[in-house]
């Protein structure tokens, strides 16, 4: 005999037909075509793609100079006791912010000048 008792065999019916009757209704997002089952379908993908990771290297940073060298201020021109200006002092170098180079022949110390730069000249002073 059956240990169930007879509300026990009912509700047991009850359940077993209510899901009987889940599987049995077609499918209502978009397959109209048969009964479910219950199993999702199976999609086997390939595996993800990752390039290789290629790191970026910056440029060295170069510590900026110890030592600038000072900023050529105009000298005055010598004068003498009368007040007539003196020998003119001719200078070799020109000075225009971080570039150095020679001076045109015959300039004058203190006079201005220009240095070749990145793309533009640098203006600077001659000492």
């Amino acid at each position: 005999m059956s240990s169930f008792s007879p509300r026990q065999r009912i509700l047991s019916a009850l359940v077993l037909a209510g899901s009987l009757a889940s599987i049995a209704t077609p499918a209502a997002a978009w397959w109209r075509g048969g009964v479910w089952i219950g199993v999702p379908p199976v999609v086997v993908t390939p595996p993800a793609y990752y390039p290789p990771y290629y790191p970026y290297y910056y440029p060295p940073y170069y510590a900026p100079p110890p030592y600038y060298p000072p900023a050529a201020t105009p000298i005055p021109k010598a004068q003498n006791q009368s007040g007539v200006s003196g020998p003119v002092a001719y200078g070799t170098t020109c000075y225009a912010g971080v570039y150095s180079c020679q001076a045109p022949a015959k300039s004058p110390v203190g006079g201005g000048c220009t240095c070749p730069g990145l793309g533009a000249p640098s203006y600077g002073v001659v000492n």
